[in-house]
Parts: structure tokens; C-alpha cells; sequence
């Protein structure tokens, strides 16, 4: 696994992604805003270099 920091606007929602796009404001975007900042962003996301979209999160503890 190659773990790096990539500048966020290199990283793209799929357009295939079903989950819903989030806004700030919205119950589970303010939920996951204040665990955030709680606790920090405690797992990766997998991002496919090539086509610069997030994929997935890594499941690796």
C-alpha cells in the first residue's frame, strides 16, 4: 500500500458513486463534520491515480 497526501482538488466524486453528495448543513454532513474534528480522519480513502477518483476507503487496521 502507498500511503500519501494528495492536495484535494486532485481527488474527484465518481460520478458512479450511489451515495448521496452531502452539503454542508445537512444532518449527516454536520455529524460527520464534528467526528472529524473530534477525532480526525482516522482511515485512507482509496484513489485511483489515474482517473483521480476517491474509490472506496481502506479497510486496513
Amino acid at each position: 500500500m502507498n500511503i500519501r497526501i494528495v492536495p484535494i482538488d486532485q481527488i474527484n466524486a465518481a460520478a458512479y458513486n450511489p451515495r448521496v453528495d452531502l452539503q454542508p448543513g445537512d444532518l449527516e454532513y454536520e455529524k460527520l463534520r464534528r467526528s472529524i474534528e473530534q477525532f480526525g480522519y482516522v482511515e485512507p480513502i482509496v484513489w485511483n491515480e489515474r482517473t483521480g477518483n476517491m474509490v472506496g476507503q481502506s479497510s486496513v487496521y
